[in-house]
């Protein structure tokens, strides 16, 4: 063939084998635009308020935000198709109105919200928030602990997943008993119980013997945050508090009784001045300061006092009362069943994951499991597990706790202040809370 011939021919040659590399090309570009690495990265918001947290085997962990940080972080690198990003947003423990209930149903709107159940059990019933019953496989119910499970669920459904949970009982100052003259109801390693009896024999010997500006008891009524420790109180002489309807039941000579008790401390004594504009953080710093011989504490906050302090329960009936708060997550449907979907798919992955689980053990795990690796590493872990028995429903069914708490403490004031007799404080209390509780169920939505 001469070389004229050969380079023609040659040349379509390459021509060709152009065409081919630009058609792979452009078929690899194309196959790339279509996989699922290309598409537009789903957004979750994850909202989490300002809360201590420690965890036994981590002593870098101090706030439950860091917790949720590890696991936004282990979800987006270990979820299979559509990219996610997952932010967390942190809010102060006060400002749950500007952060949830003001931008529901808009751009702010949380996907995610994790807190303690009492604030946000009220979004239930807004018609937002999802049941969560497909993600709670039989392998993760029979892990989480029945009576956390229990009150997680809202007309059969459960609305949000228990991740850990706080027993609360009250603690004495060591020392400040002992000045008093009160060493022989000091009992150590044990949560004990009092009389309403010897209560008040406490309380008046403390007042009468405390310094000058140390107080026996906390009090306190400038807002509702930390009201539901006011109403533990309240079934001091007996009172069940709630009736079989869970609306509230103290104008009875039980519940009224609790009130006379509260009201006549003042005069005895047994709270810091005008308590009744204190707030619970008030008290908390006077009980850190040894300006207060009793205080509410939980099993998550035992370990800032060491050996200083004693534990004994509410008041009540039996051998007294303690509470339980849960702290867990909920889902929100804010119009885009793709991301509701990965929501739920968030809480599948960490109650399936064994080292995201195990951040719960520092409080009271929801899961069985982590209890039983971490339960004797746990500051008093097993002394609480044995006084759950004690716990009582500081909230009932209510379907809006934040109505009915921002009613409670405007009468406790007015109690301490003596506005109110204790008579006509159970009889408003009664009437207010109530009808908040009803229109609370008039209103309520619950998502399907």
């Amino acid at each position: 063939m001469s070389p004229s011939k050969r380079a023609l021919t040659t040349v379509p040659l390459k021509v060709a084998k152009l065409l081919m590399v630009a058609v792979l090309v452009l078929g690899s570009g194309a196959l790339w635009a279509c996989s699922p690495q290309a598409k537009e990265a789903i957004h979750l918001t994850i909202k989490v308020p300002r809360t201590g947290h420690d965890v036994v085997f981590d002593n870098t962990t101090t706030q439950i935000d860091q917790v949720i940080e590890r696991m936004a972080r282990s979800f987006e690198e270990s979820y299979e198709g559509t990219p996610v990003d997952v932010d967390v947003e942190v809010f102060e423990q006060n400002q749950y109105d500007e952060a949830i209930e003001e931008v529901l149903g808009t751009e702010d709107s949380p996907d995610i919200l994790y807190g303690d159940f009492f604030n946000i059990s009220t979004y239930i019933h807004s018609g937002t928030v999802v049941p969560l019953d497909d993600v709670a496989d039989k392998g993760i119910r029979e892990d989480l602990f029945p009576h956390l499970l229990t009150m997680s669920t809202v007309n059969g459904r459960l609305y949000m997943m228990p991740y850990l949970s706080r027993q609360n009982v009250l603690a004495y100052n060591k020392e400040l008993f002992i000045q008093a003259g009160l060493e022989e109801y000091i009992e150590e390693d044990a949560i004990t119980s009092w009389t309403l009896e010897e209560w008040t024999t406490i309380l008046d010997t403390l007042a009468l013997n405390l310094p000058e500006a140390v107080y026996p008891m906390m009090m306190y009524a400038g807002s509702s945050q930390g009201d539901t420790h006011i109403m533990t109180l309240l079934r001091s002489a007996g009172s069940r508090f709630f009736d079989e309807d869970d609306h509230f039941q103290l104008n009875t000579p039980a519940g009224i009784a609790a009130l006379r008790w509260i009201q006549e401390g003042v005069d005895r004594g047994w709270f810091p001045p005008h308590a009744e504009n204190l707030e619970i953080e008030d008290c908390s710093s006077l009980f850190r300061e040894g300006q207060l011989a009793i205080y509410m504490v939980n099993n998550a906050s035992l370990g800032r006092y060491g050996d200083s302090i004693g534990l004994v329960n509410f008041p009540g009936s039996g051998s007294g009362c303690a509470t339980t708060f849960i702290s867990g997550f909920e889902v929100f449907d804010n119009g885009d069943p793709e991301k509701v979907q990965v929501a739920k798919d968030f809480l599948a992955y960490v109650y399936q994951n064994e080292e995201l689980m195990d951040l719960s053990a520092g409080a009271l795990p929801a899961s069985q499991s982590v209890a039983k690796r971490y339960g004797d590493d746990i500051l008093a872990f097993n002394l609480f597990s044995k006084n759950r028995k004690n716990v009582v429903d500081f909230t009932g069914n209510n379907p809006d706790t934040r109505a009915v708490r921002e009613i409670f403490h405007r009468h406790i004031h007015d109690l301490l202040t003596g506005a109110l007799t204790p008579e006509e404080a159970a009889a408003a209390l009664d009437e207010q809370c109530n009808a908040a509780i009803e229109e609370g169920k008039a209103t309520s939505q619950l998502h399907e």
